[in-house]
């Protein structure tokens, strides 16, 4: 996913969530994130979506929100690409800002596997220390079912993932009847 840094001032680079260990997803984010994703996967496109959240205290976020950027789906030869403009970009954070909340996830689809491609670790969307990046395999198709198939990562340094159990981080998801 290609797109441009914050500049200095906002507000995601003022906020850090390497201590952060404990991620809470509530139907209310997880849903609607599978929804777009399969829509987009079903025209054999990947799909990106970005997720606010709060600290409840040091240790602990609930994503509290989902948003779709406006996006640009393409397929190149070297695969498939998600890109989001600048302006694009300035709107997710300014709503997110707006609810008191910073962009702290994004999640999206491949087409096979779930990894997090060179692309995937350069050009994220969300860039908060410690932020999570969730990839979901067969553009979603699956849902919940293949969660074992899932990638989870947090972001540890600038361009570099590590998946989520390697870095300590529990993820509460609520069960899927509410």
């Amino acid at each position: 996913m290609r797109r441009s840094r914050p500049g200095k001032g906002e507000s995601e680079t003022s906020v850090n969530l390497n201590r952060v260990c404990d991620l809470r997803i509530p139907n209310t984010v997880l849903d609607p994130t599978l929804d777009f994703l399969r829509a987009a996967g079903q025209g054999g496109y990947e799909g990106f979506v970005v997720w606010g959240g709060r600290l409840l205290d040091d240790t602990t976020l609930a994503f509290t929100s989902c948003y779709v950027p406006k996006q640009t789906a393409h397929k190149t030869a070297s695969g498939l690409l998600v890109t989001v403009d600048g302006e694009a970009l300035f709107n997710m954070n300014r709503a997110f800002y707006n609810q008191g909340e910073v962009a702290a996830g994004q999640v999206h689809s491949h087409p096979t596997d779930a990894y997090h491609s060179e692309t995937d670790d350069h050009f994220p969307l969300v860039t908060l220390a410690g932020a999570l990046s969730l990839v979901i395999p067969d553009f979603a198709t699956h849902g919940r079912e293949a969660i074992d198939r899932w990638a989870w990562y947090r972001l540890v340094g600038e361009g570099v993932w590590a998946p989520a159990a390697v870095t300590g981080t529990r993820i509460h998801l609520e069960s899927q009847g509410g």
